[in-house]
């Protein structure tokens, strides 16, 4: 009876390399149709997985024709993800199939469904991850390429970039503001991975760029907001902020500033506002009304 021949790989590479093609070469050398399964995420657009399925499909063009490509979903265990690759072998109408693998992707210690294994020796020592790394090191001047980045951009979904900032407050209830260019801003920032949380990212951010310990401002979370950022303007991607508040009296030191982001900070007030920048105005306002509670309860 014929068995399918089953290659499985993300084949996350803008060419198939050498132990892509010796698989395909092996499987192909059987006589017997050839399936390939490719791994696909939800999270696409993302450096682990830039390309989409339909992109990755073209990979195989000058290696086969009308073979089967499907995508091959990511499952919540080794369990669930063997038998969604037997429920496809079925489904074509298959009922023996061979999965293919070298030995450098450890197939038999993932797939634990009913068909046979066929490991291959490696054929030299490539990485998807740094053929990914080497390629963003040039641009090619390539109408190909523009139209490549054009269509990842187009089609990744839309990006929610979360960013802290901060409203210190002082006894008169104005507002600590940090000037950049023209405008004067909160303090704050974007959310960097090795914050644990949206408070670690807030205090790593007040340190950096006034020198402050934020356990002598006693931060507190107060709200989140959409930021009408103008970098982002008519875009689908979009900044959200979340905004702390502190106490706090004096004006920074600048010999304990890591980030000299802003050439001076004030405390302002409703009589400033003209000075701050659009995009934080909204939020700054929100605070001078928050600051006017402040005081009434510190009064009591």
């Amino acid at each position: 009876m014929e068995k399918l021949q089953v290659i499985i790989g993300r084949f996350q590479t803008n060419k198939l390399h050498e132990g892509h093609k010796e698989l395909i070469r092996a499987a192909k050398a059987t006589g017997n149709d050839v399936l390939i399964l490719i791994g696909c995420t939800d999270a696409v657009g993302t450096d682990k997985n830039p390309l989409d399925f339909e992109t990755r499909k073209h990979l195989f063009n000058t290696y086969f024709n009308n073979t089967l490509i499907k995508p091959l979903y990511d499952m919540p265990s080794n369990k669930d993800w063997s038998d969604s690759i037997d429920n496809i072998i079925n489904e074509i109408g298959y009922k023996e199939a061979v999965i293919w693998g070298g030995r450098d992707n450890n197939i038999e210690n993932y797939y634990s469904g009913k068909h046979s294994i066929k490991i291959i020796d490696q054929v030299g020592n490539h990485s998807a991850t740094k053929i990914r790394k080497d390629i963003k090191q040039k641009a090619i001047d390539c109408p190909n390429f523009r139209a490549g980045i054009i269509y990842h951009i187009e089609n990744r979904y839309p990006i929610v970039y979360s960013t802290v900032d901060i409203a210190l407050i002082n006894d008169e209830g104005k507002i600590l503001m940090g000037k950049k260019g023209d405008k004067f801003f909160l303090i704050g920032g974007f959310v960097d991975k090795e914050d644990d949380n949206l408070k670690d990212a807030a205090t790593r951010e007040l340190f950096e760029e006034t020198g402050l310990i934020a356990h002598n401002t006693d931060l507190k979370y107060f709200d989140s907001f959409k930021i009408d950022d103008s970098r982002y303007r008519k875009s689908k991607d979009c900044i959200m902020t979340h905004l702390f508040t502190g106490k706090y009296n004096d004006l920074p030191k600048k010999e304990n500033i890591i980030d000299k982001e802003f050439s001076e900070f004030k405390y302002l007030d409703q009589q400033n506002i003209n000075l701050v920048n659009p995009a934080h105005k909204y939020m700054f306002r929100i605070c001078l009304e928050f600051s006017k509670f402040f005081l009434l309860t510190k009064s009591k």
